[in-house]
């Protein structure tokens, strides 16, 4: 009996414990233990920075598209504005279309404008041409190519270049101009047109040919 206890005593504690794990897997667990203290730091940075990234292309994307809307100058297609000059006669200003200056917010670009002064008033005319700058800030239309003007009187005027004071309702003309009114033909290098046609004045080279009553 004393040799089989000796026997059992000694299987029992040359044993290795559940809980105690070979060296080798210890090993290997302190490595991967390592591997993640490592691993987990550098994934941290990784996603903080690719956070970081995404926020600064999508503040940089918005700045750009800011820029760019900024840039695009304001469209309008057969666009037409109201107004009274200092008498209180209407006048209309049309366009096929109109645009913001991108460098000058109150230029307005126009395309094929149409002005008509004392609009359903007794001496009503009309301007047109193939393009024009109205500045809101002067009240001034710079108007240019095929420059044509008529008034109630059945006159007829052509120019290059014209200047329009839309508050006054007076009409330089710098270039040369061919008219035809219902006392004649006339040419001259320059014009000026006053209290809203009733008065034109040309200078420069003036030749002219009255009709016959």
């Amino acid at each position: 009996m004393a040799d089989g206890a000796q026997t059992l005593g000694a299987t029992a504690s040359g044993a290795t414990p559940a809980s105690r794990m070979p060296r080798g897997k210890a090993r290997a667990h302190s490595r991967f233990v390592r591997l993640l203290r490592w691993l987990l730091p550098a994934v941290m940075v990784g996603v903080v920075a690719l956070l970081a990234g995404l926020v600064a292309a999508h503040a940089i994307r918005r700045q750009a598209a800011a820029h760019r809307n900024v840039e695009t100058p304001i469209r309008m297609t057969n666009p037409l504005f109201f107004g009274r000059d200092a008498q209180g006669r209407p006048y209309t200003l049309g366009a096929r279309q109109a645009a913001r200056d991108e460098r000058a917010f109150q230029t307005v670009l126009l395309q094929y404008p149409t002005m008509n002064f004392d609009v359903g008033g007794p001496h009503p005319s009309r301007i047109t041409a193939d393009s024009g700058v109205y500045h809101e800030d002067t009240h001034m239309l710079l108007l240019r190519g095929n420059v044509k003007a008529n008034d109630a009187k059945a006159a007829h005027f052509a120019t290059d270049e014209a200047l329009v004071d839309t508050r006054t309702g007076a009409v330089v003309g710098p270039a040369s101009l061919a008219g035809q009114t219902s006392v004649g033909n006339v040419k001259s290098n320059s014009f000026n047109v006053q209290d809203n046609g009733d008065k034109v004045v040309f200078t420069g080279g003036v030749h002219s040919r009255l009709s016959g009553h």
